[in-house]
């Protein structure tokens, strides 16, 4: 009897496989430029909202600086709710120089990005306001 069910127990583990994990290749130039250009990115959870900012590199030489290859950057906000089905909204600013990401906090009625950017001698600080609401 123990043979036997030795020998099932071998034949039925023989006939299973484990599942096979294939990359399907996405074909969509917009968003493989979008993801292959990503330099950074950032997930914030606040009160009410999980806020995502995602910075992509622009072509070279967006910067604008003569005798410069240097990229500027897009900065990408998406703000959503926390839920089953959360709304999600996106923002998208364009064109710093060397973008930094200071601090994300919220009040009442904002979230606000602390940033800093430009050039070495002519950095500015900047501070963005989403609505909450």
């Amino acid at each position: 009897m123990r043979k036997i069910i030795f020998i099932l127990s071998i034949m039925t583990g023989l006939s299973c496989k484990s599942q096979k994990i294939e990359a399907r290749e996405v074909n969509n130039f917009e968003l493989n430029n979008f993801i292959g250009n990503i330099s950074e990115f950032k997930s914030y959870t606040l009160t009410d909202i999980l806020f995502n900012i995602v910075i992509v590199k622009n072509i070279s030489g967006s910067a604008n600086n003569k005798e410069s290859g240097e990229v500027s950057n897009n900065i990408y906000l998406s703000k959503c709710e926390f839920g089953e089905l959360p709304i999600c909204k996106l923002y998208m600013l364009e064109n710093f120089i060397n973008l930094n990401i200071e601090k994300v906090y919220e009040d009442r009625t904002n979230i606000k990005i602390d940033i800093t950017s430009g050039n070495y001698k002519q950095r500015k600080s900047n501070t963005i306001l989403i609505s909450i609401n």
